[in-house]
């Protein structure tokens, strides 16, 4: 038996949420990166 009852939805939350946090991280990674330099 192959079915195992469980829908794979096309739309999952992990790629959701590694989109945000992708999107969140580019930016906050320029500004960490200027700060840290500017700091040493």
């Amino acid at each position: 038996m192959a079915d195992h009852g469980e829908f794979k939805e096309v739309f999952n939350w992990w790629y959701f949420l590694a989109c945000v946090v992708t999107l969140v991280a580019f930016p906050l990674m320029h500004v960490i990166a200027g700060w840290f330099t500017f700091w040493l």
